[in-house]
């Protein structure tokens, strides 16, 4: 009798732990989901700030050409789908390097100017901190997912398989920016 009392006791606590394991991996989904909306924010927003800084006529004076594929690359990044995101993003931040860091790069004296520049910087710390959160989010889910009783139980359910977000999302030409807004280079 005592071992059908035992073998009843580790069945609930078998089933309590693998109870306990799908809630967790559940909101590490929902913390993915959460991570992904916040990262998906802030990369419209840089792509808006990047669609205002082409049109505004100072930011590359006489390279039109540069403004046009500063604001197709914003286009293309706002515009994305979720597969071509990546791709589209990387070419807008190429395309942000070669304005505000490339041979044109002067002091700021127009206020509008500098409050873009000021906006894009903010915008560009913003996405790589976001990308960070999603990644590590990704990453802990992912470490759950490996784990033998999650895959034998399928404790996942159908839910997809999380993936990083790797782009390139450092911008050191917007660290020239004093606190007043007058770039440097």
């Amino acid at each position: 009798m005592g071992w059908l009392v035992a073998s009843v006791v580790a069945v609930v606590l078998a089933v309590l732990y693998l109870s306990w394991t799908a809630g967790r991996l559940d909101r590490l989904h929902a913390r993915v989901d959460a991570a992904w909306a916040a990262l998906d924010a802030q990369l419209v927003r840089r792509a808006a700030v990047a669609a205002e800084l082409a049109a505004h006529p100072l930011v590359v004076p006489g390279d039109r050409e540069l403004a046009d594929r500063l604001a197709q690359a914003a286009h293309t990044a706002y515009a994305a789908t979720l597969h071509e995101r990546e791709a589209a993003e990387n070419a807008l931040g190429k395309a942000l390097r070669c304005v505000v860091g490339g041979p044109g790069a002067r002091l700021v004296d127009d206020p509008a100017e500098a409050r873009l520049l000021d906006d894009l910087g903010n915008a560009v710390a913003k996405v790589a901190l976001a990308r960070r959160f999603y990644n590590g989010a990704v990453r802990d889910t992912r470490t759950m997912r490996r784990h033998r009783l999650v895959r034998w139980f399928r404790l996942a359910g159908q839910a997809p398989w999380p993936t990083f977000f790797e782009i390139d999302d450092t911008l050191d030409e917007l660290a020239k920016l004093t606190d007043d807004g007058r770039a440097v280079s």
